[in-house]
């Protein structure tokens, strides 16, 4: 019976000891490939993000500009702290025409230079597909 199990045993704690369990930010800035941060970024989706400010300063209102495609519908929109772990801020984007625009402002931090991340739900109201964009920003003080 002893024969067995230390086989299994041991199989079973490299398995365990052999995955990294911790977030992985190259999964959560999987669309940012083609944006810099900052900058005004163009997706192949066709949705325009840009900020008001290029270097947003933290506890300093600011706005987040969107550009849609037709047929496509903004469902959700937070920030997210990258270089440190902030929770996340829920963005309340209000259509004007065919743009969108957020007020928004960040938390100060220990960072000097804080990435952030705006995580852009949109949705295809034809086909009701969901998709998901990631505009990376710093703020910096």
């Amino acid at each position: 019976m002893l024969g067995y199990r230390l086989p299994v045993f041991l199989v079973l704690t490299l398995l365990l000891t052999a995955c990294d369990f911790s977030e992985n930010n190259e999964v959560l800035l999987e669309n940012t490939e083609a944006c810099d941060a900052n900058l005004p970024c163009t997706f192949p989706s066709g949705v325009k993000i840009w900020l008001s400010d290029s270097s947003p300063s933290p506890e300093t209102p600011f706005t987040i500009f969107s550009k849609l495609p037709s047929g496509l519908h903004i469902t959700n929109a937070k920030l997210k702290g990258i270089t440190m772990y902030m929770g996340y801020i829920p963005q309340q984007f209000k259509q004007y025409g065919d743009s969108w625009q957020s007020e928004t402002m960040v938390g100060i931090c220990a960072e000097k230079n804080m990435l952030w991340n705006l995580e852009l739900t949109l949705v295809n109201k034809t086909t009701s597909v969901e998709k998901t964009l990631h505009y990376p920003f710093y703020v910096n003080y």
